[in-house]
Formats: C-alpha cells, structure tokens, sequence
C-alpha cells in the first residue's frame, strides 16, 4: 500500500507530516487530508488564528507534490 504525506501550510511555513499514512491512492489520501484539514479550519475560527491554514499539500513517499487542496476548498458545499 502506497504511503502518503498530509503536509500544511500557515502562511509560509509548511508543517511537514514525518509519519505519513497507509492507504490504497491518492483519492483515499484526499479524504483523510480533508477531515485533518478541516479540524484545523475549526480550531483556526475557534482561535481567531492570525496566521490560518491556507492549504493541504499531500505528497508521495519520494516528496513530490501530488495534490494542493486550498483552505477555501476545505468546507463541504453546505457552509459556503
């Protein structure tokens, strides 16, 4: 099973997952990285954070960037 990393980014900083997950692709990787993202979004709110998640970056084991999720594409549909 291939492994993914779910990488954040504050502003400039991106905080780099060291541990990764196991899942079968990239669609399964999507899902987990939304749910974290999310959580993240909820306690940005929560905090009035002045530097908030701007988006999720999940690469493959090799560092390569496979896909960049915007904060604003986070939400459900419902609450945009």
């Amino acid at each position: 099973m291939p492994r993914f990393y779910i990488n954040f980014q504050n502003n400039d900083h991106i905080a780099q997952d060291d541990e990764g997950i196991d899942v079968p692709d990239l669609e399964a990787a999507q899902k987990a990285a939304l749910i974290s993202a999310r959580e993240i979004v909820a306690d940005n709110v929560k905090a009035n954070s002045k530097k908030p998640l701007r988006a999720v970056i999940i690469t493959d084991e090799n560092g390569q960037n496979l896909m960049t999720i915007s904060a604003k594409d986070v939400l459900p549909e419902s609450f945009k």
